[in-house]
């Protein structure tokens, strides 16, 4: 049988308390609702409204939500609206679907992306700067080098090399304070 099979059966399935009946009306709607976000979103809540309603434990909840949430896909900014729709909801009825160390575990991962990120950046704009230094003198810069330099994860010896760009009499002098500082 095939899940569209299930569309005349829609009154049963939003009567049943099976799991299964979720993930089939949450098939369902996504199907007909393609290219519809709005009336997507209003489905997806309903659908997560629903769980929340018929007393399943939280660990059903969250699961079915994951899936719910992964099968209805929404643009950015309605994934947004529905997310806060979502937390109100549980704030108001004091039913978190996530729990307080969940929040914690979250809000440390996403430090850790920040500071990450943050990282990368200090790297990929060090890299650039002893680039464009070295264009700005000499030019056209051999491919070779280049491919070094965006490699370096060093950032004191990025910062080393942006001050050398600016010292050196040539590419050549410049590649051998390079290769000399990567022999230490």
């Amino acid at each position: 049988m095939k899940l569209l099979d299930y569309e005349h059966q829609w009154p049963q399935l939003e009567a049943s308390a099976n799991p299964f009946a979720v993930m089939i009306m949450a098939h369902l709607k996504t199907k007909a609702t393609q290219g519809q976000p709005q009336q997507r979103q209003q489905w997806k809540w309903h659908l997560i409204r629903r769980l929340f309603e018929r007393g399943y434990d939280k660990d059903d909840i969250r699961q079915l939500f994951r899936l719910v949430d992964w099968m209805m896909t929404l643009p950015d900014e309605l994934q947004h609206r529905f997310e806060h729709q979502v937390t109100q909801y549980q704030e108001e009825r004091n039913m978190p679907l996530l729990s307080h160390m969940e929040l914690r575990a979250e809000k440390r991962g996403e430090q850790r992306g920040e500071q990450r990120g943050l990282v990368l950046g200090s790297l990929q704009t060090a890299r650039e700067s002893v680039l464009d230094n070295l264009d700005a003198r000499f030019g056209e810069i051999p491919p070779a080098l280049v491919e070094t330099i965006s490699v370096i994860e060093d950032l004191s010896l990025l910062k080393q090399l942006r001050k050398q760009a600016v010292l050196v009499d040539s590419v050549e002098v410049f590649q051998q304070f390079l290769a000399a500082s990567k022999a230490e």
